[in-house]
């Protein structure tokens, strides 16, 4: 039986162990890129037409390389315990990272199609979208048009939650097992009769982050609020915010990796990948 808490520890000795081989791509991949791209937010806001497409390129790019960057980092930790080594992981975020692209844009396209029945019930409610986008404030009748599809999206959110719990390994999974598509009924299998310790994990993970992050932001974004101008879309308070809460994320997404890693190891033991998988 997995336990948690066991997962835990190995993960923090990993990160322990080899932070000063990990710090180099945690740097580039999970800080300088997120905060570039929060930096750019103000800016971003702002732009139109051709600026706004290249910062919509920006954008995709950063969000890329900390993809990258989060299956270094998995990569790294998924070794067996005690015989990680930095050249493996290296290797297998780059033969692997165009396998996880697709594996994301099919994720994505599911998720987009069990969306989609919520979206045409909005659509169909009568609900006046184009007062709410020509920023009127919609009537208190018109809330009660949109009941159906909010009651739908709320089931979606829950098989969501359910959904990412079954597949917080698909990351380890492509991987440490050389899989494509494959990888999301490998990760279903891989934590079956674990469902709600991954949806405690998850809730607690999302509780922590949102708590860090928004002090983060609140703590540094609030004092350098009060040193530039509010109404700069590059203002010392967006840059300062866009830092501290990359710095907060990149802890996070650090320990996150060492978990799904080392969960990952634990569920499926200590034997050798390439011989396993070759």
């Amino acid at each position: 039986m997995v336990k948690i808490g066991t997962v835990w520890d190995r993960a923090v000795d990993f990160v322990r162990d080899h932070l000063g081989e990990v710090m180099p791509v945690l740097l580039i991949t999970q800080f300088a890129a997120p905060a570039l791209s929060g930096s750019l937010a103000g800016v971003r806001a702002t732009s139109s037409g051709g600026m706004a497409a290249v910062f919509g390129l920006v954008s995709l790019v950063t969000t890329l390389v900390s993809l990258w960057g989060a299956l270094y980092l998995i990569a790294f930790a998924a070794q067996p315990n005690g015989r990680e080594q930095r050249a493996v992981a290296m290797g297998l975020a780059k033969s692997r990272f165009l396998p996880l692209i697709g594996v994301s844009i099919v994720l994505v396209a599911i998720l987009a199609v069990l969306a989609l029945p919520g979206v045409i019930l909005a659509v169909a409610s009568g609900f006046d979208f184009q007062s709410v986008m020509a920023g009127l404030p919609p009537q208190p009748e018109e809330f009660a048009k949109l009941g159906v599809s909010v009651l739908y999206f709320f089931v979606l959110a829950l098989f969501v939650l359910w959904a990412s719990a079954r597949l917080l390994l698909i990351n380890a999974v492509v991987a440490m097992e050389r899989r494509g598509v494959g990888s999301i009924a490998q990760a279903f299998r891989l934590t079956r009769g674990l469902t709600w310790k991954l949806i405690g994990l998850l809730l607690l993970y999302a509780i922590v982050a949102g708590v860090a992050v928004s002090a983060a932001q609140f703590v540094v974004g609030g004092v350098l609020g009060l040193l530039s101008d509010p109404n700069s879309s590059f203002s010392l308070a967006i840059i300062g915010g866009a830092i501290a809460v990359a710095a907060v994320s990149a802890a996070l997404a650090l320990y996150q990796s060492a978990v799904v890693g080392k969960l990952y190891r634990e569920i499926v033991g200590q034997q050798d990948d390439a011989a396993v998988f070759a």
